[in-house]
């Protein structure tokens, strides 16, 4: 048997987000988004990681970015293959944006 904990993974996100976005017209809720977003950072490199409540078996990761809030895209190819092993330890399915 192999055991691992929280300490075996190269990175972990700088911020975990809990947040809600709802959608209402003329009184009524029309859509309802339950999320976490994963922050990840690092000097130069920026990534994102969404999971929807609903669906929590799956997150996609955004990035990587040159910084939060940029859409300015950076090749960084062992952080990102670091934050899709942290995420790939968490849900059955790992999407790339």
């Amino acid at each position: 048997m192999d055991f691992r904990d929280d300490t075996d993974d190269l990175i972990v996100p700088t911020q975990i987000e809990h947040s809600i976005d709802e959608i209402w017209a003329d009184g009524r809720l029309e859509q309802s988004y339950n999320f976490l977003d994963y922050h990840f950072e690092q000097a130069g490199a920026y990534l994102r990681a969404r999971a929807y409540l609903h669906r929590i078996q799956r997150v996609t990761l955004y990035g990587p970015f040159e910084r939060r809030g940029s859409l300015m895209g950076v090749v960084a190819p062992e952080f990102k293959a670091a934050a899709v092993a942290y995420l790939s330890r968490r849900f059955q399915e790992v999407k790339h944006r």
